[in-house]
């Protein structure tokens, strides 16, 4: 008796999805079967290209397969189509599916280098990825990125900068001198959010990621106003004085109904290269003093490497200049982390009609 589609969709409905907990068959992710005795070929399409668990998934279909009578290969072609939760793209905004704030309770915790990495690690996996620099006050992202200089027009609107396959955008584009300093009251920051997110021809974005000034001003609630979050990820360091800040930062995204998706937990240990030891420079425990005491996820803790910053001063993320370093491997898990949350969110949810 010859191995039918049907056999070998039932074959699959042993492939069960971790985070959603239904096997794939039922979740629709089996788009394409063929059957040429002795091999089989299939396409799962996840929700997500950064899944974290897309090749455990390959090889469990492939075992599934090749168990049919008559059939010793199996060709599993993943593909993925990043979900959200707006017919039209969130808050109005055509095109970005999923927007992410990255945010934190003060200054100097390495937010904005968290932010570039998050996002040039999801552009790794093939996501359609942009970055929008909402830190008025200290726009750094172009340094990090390399890129300087007004961006075109297309006659219409602005055309992002694009390096590492992620899309920019940011007021330090259109300053004049690194030197000048960025004076903004309230309005002015709503309206440069509204012209960063309108006015830029960002095409299709399966991921827009936000890089947020410190703190709970201005910007941040514009931003909750203006644009519809798929959640939002907080930076810390272990020391004291950061965790405290970061809970004002953990209660404004609660008072704005923005899910917060984790907490990344930067310049957490020095490993010494010369003996292999570990220092805690800024002490030990804050972030998982912080998931523990408001029921979140800990993302990361990212060590201390002076490859990091040359990284941002020379517009080359670690993920790029050393993709197998504990810090690059470390920013990695957490965006598939945060890549698998929203999708499992987005699959949940009820679509929302604009």
């Amino acid at each position: 008796m010859s191995v039918t589609k049907e056999d070998v969709l039932n074959a699959l409905r042993v492939v069960e999805d971790p985070d959603l907990r239904r096997n794939i068959v039922e979740l629709g992710f089996v788009k394409h079967v063929a059957v040429c005795a002795p091999l089989v070929k299939v396409t799962i399409e996840l929700t997500t290209p950064a899944c974290p668990v897309k090749d455990k998934l390959r090889e469990e279909a492939r075992r599934a397969i090749t168990a049919l009578p008559g059939i010793t290969s199996a060709e599993v072609e993943m593909t993925a189509q990043v979900t959200s939760r707006f017919s039209g793209g969130a808050g109005g905004f055509p095109g970005i599916k999923n927007a992410i704030a990255v945010s934190s309770g003060k200054g100097g915790v390495g937010k904005s280098t968290t932010a570039v990495n998050l996002a040039v690690a999801l552009a790794r996996t093939g996501a359609r990825v942009g970055l929008l620099d909402a830190d008025v006050y200290g726009p750094d992202v172009p340094m990090m990125l390399g890129l300087r200089g007004q961006p075109a027009h297309d006659g219409k609107r602005m055309v992002p900068h694009e390096r590492y396959g992620v899309k920019t955008m940011s007021v330090g584009y259109f300053l004049a001198s690194d030197d000048n300093p960025v004076v903004w009251r309230g309005p002015m920051i709503h309206k440069f959010l509204q012209q960063g997110l309108g006015e830029t021809a960002w095409g299709e974005l399966d991921y827009l990621i936000v890089d947020m000034p410190p703190g709970t001003g201005d910007a941040q609630l514009s931003i909750s106003q203006i644009l519809p979050l798929a959640g939002a990820v907080i930076v810390t360091t272990p020391q004291a004085v950061s965790t405290l800040d970061v809970r004002k930062a953990i209660s404004m995204f609660k008072q704005v109904e923005v899910e917060i998706l984790g907490i990344v937990e930067n310049m957490s240990y020095f490993l010494c290269p010369d003996n292999g030891k570990r220092y805690d420079i800024f002490g030990t425990g804050g972030g998982a003093m912080l998931c523990e005491r408001f029921d979140l996820e800990l993302l990361a803790q990212i060590p201390i490497n002076p490859a990091v910053g040359r990284g941002g001063d020379q517009g080359e993320p670690i993920v790029v200049a050393d993709p197998d370093c504990e810090e690059a491997r470390a920013i990695t898990r957490a965006a598939q982390r945060i890549a698998a949350k929203i999708a499992v969110r987005n699959t949940h949810a009820l679509p929302i009609l604009e």
